[in-house]
């Protein structure tokens, strides 16, 4: 405790003039590069969103373009870069999936 008396101390004697009290030039400078810093970010997410939507607007003229060629015009399923789902035959035997049976979605009650 004599070392936070003895700073309550000196800070007591210390002069105290509201005038001079400022940041000084080391506060200018960290609030000019904390600005400079969001602006920049600034800048950079725009550059970033306009080239994601560039992008999406490619690969829609992409997928009409492929659609267009296979001549079905309005699908869904021409996205060259989704998700490839594996086809399911409806008829196929449920135990010949891996894992020996059918595979019961969830919530999905239990057939008896």
């Amino acid at each position: 405790m004599s070392l936070l008396n003895t700073a309550v101390r000196i800070a007591e004697e210390t002069e105290f003039d509201p005038d001079t009290v400022s940041p000084g030039v080391a506060g200018f400078i960290a609030f000019a590069a904390l600005g400079i810093g969001i602006i920049a970010l600034g800048f950079n997410m725009v550059r970033r969103l306009r080239r994601n939507s560039y992008r999406a607007e490619v690969r829609e003229q992409i997928e009409q373009e492929l659609a267009e060629q296979n001549g079905t015009v309005g699908s869904a399923g021409t996205d060259p870069q989704g998700p490839s789902r594996p086809v399911v035959d409806p008829d196929a035997d449920p135990s010949s999936e891996p894992g020996g049976g059918p595979r019961a979605e969830p919530g999905a009650e239990p057939r008896g």
